[in-house]
């Protein structure tokens, strides 16, 4: 029985082997689709970020509690190989499967394309073997603190998706829920031999942490899953079609009173988030505006604001779209002469 088990996990690392460099461009190709299932509506996507859930978080689970097993009995022992095996390279395509979904709502040469440029990063690594065992999989802390991006990350992405929660919820639910399963999981194995009764001392001192670390780096994070289609200012909106009327991306202060920011903004159905219009002319904040969008249009949720110009209101100008938890979901720039 032993050495049939053996034999086809054998079997299984030599085909997969075979194939395992097409596996990082089959997962992008994923991320792609994601993208693009859910701007057409494809809702039963949803069913494929609660089954990756589930078997990213049982996988590491079961790899632990089979771990006391492996040395009395050798079938345990190999078991723990093949989901070790299986887990790793989840959480290695999930990077890039997290990648074009980050970038599509991701402002350029704004904070939150840090947080694109880490998982890019981090797929380079992962696409060379000796890199990711050498860097990543190295030792138990930073191995811990891999997994916990990387689970936080789709999970960032997931739960608004499907529990229509605002992204600043996303946020701290998703540290708490990668700090709470992860922590015991490693950091608790690891220190398990000295002293047990401190796991949950270890699990509240890192999870405070990474609360404050999240609500210092949240302008960093962009606001998956909402992603901005469309901005532009113009003289004027057209209610009954509900579109901008003469956009433009310069203009002399004497030929208007008045500008319009006019911008679409995708999120999935069930998603409902507060944003903001932050205005601002040369850097300086001039005005704020609260809108509120729905999920579930793929052409993007419409919205605009307004502000009414005074004398020499001239310079330049960006509106900054924000949740209501700060994250930067877009920019529309235009001057004023």
């Amino acid at each position: 029985m032993i050495n049939r088990l053996k034999d086809i996990i054998e079997k299984g690392k030599t085909l997969f082997g075979k194939y395992y460099r097409y596996y990082p461009y089959l997962s992008l190709t994923f991320g792609f689709a994601t993208i693009i299932l859910w701007e057409r509506g494809f809702e039963f996507v949803r069913w494929i970020f609660i089954y990756l859930i589930v078997i990213a978080i049982t996988t590491l689970i079961i790899i632990r509690l089979l771990t006391g097993y492996a040395e009395r009995r050798r079938l345990f022992s190999y078991s723990i190989i093949a989901i070790d095996f299986i887990n790793q390279n989840l959480y290695q395509d999930m990077l890039f499967f997290l990648l074009p979904i980050y970038w599509s709502s991701a402002t350029v040469f704004s904070l939150n394309i840090t947080f694109v440029l880490m998982l890019l990063i981090l797929c380079l690594i992962t696409a060379f073997d000796n890199l990711y065992k050498s860097l990543l999989l190295r030792n138990t802390y930073i191995r811990y603190a891999f997994f916990v991006f990387v689970l936080f990350g789709f999970l960032n992405f997931s739960l608004p998706v499907l529990l229509g929660i605002k992204n600043i919820w996303s946020l701290y639910l998703s540290i708490f829920i990668s700090i709470l399963i992860l922590t015991p999981l490693f950091i608790g194995a690891k220190v398990g031999e000295y002293s047990k009764k401190y796991h949950a001392f270890y699990i509240i001192a890192i999870g405070i942490l990474s609360f404050l670390l999240l609500s210092i780096s949240k302008p960093f994070i962009p606001p998956v899953p909402l992603t901005l289609k469309h901005g532009v200012v113009s003289t004027g909106i057209d209610r009954n079609l509900r579109e901008p009327i003469a956009p433009f991306k310069k203009i002399r202060s004497s030929e208007l009173s008045e500008v319009y920011c006019y911008t679409r903004i995708f999120a999935p159905q069930g998603v409902k988030e507060r944003l903001w219009h932050v205005w601002k002319r040369d850097g300086v904040v001039v005005q704020k505006v609260q809108l509120n969008i729905s999920g579930g249009r793929k052409e993007g949720f419409r919205t605009w604001s307004k502000k009414t110009l005074r004398e020499n209101d001239v310079g330049s100008y960006t509106i900054d779209v924000v949740t209501d938890g700060g994250q930067l979901v877009g920019q529309v720039r235009f001057k004023i002469v």
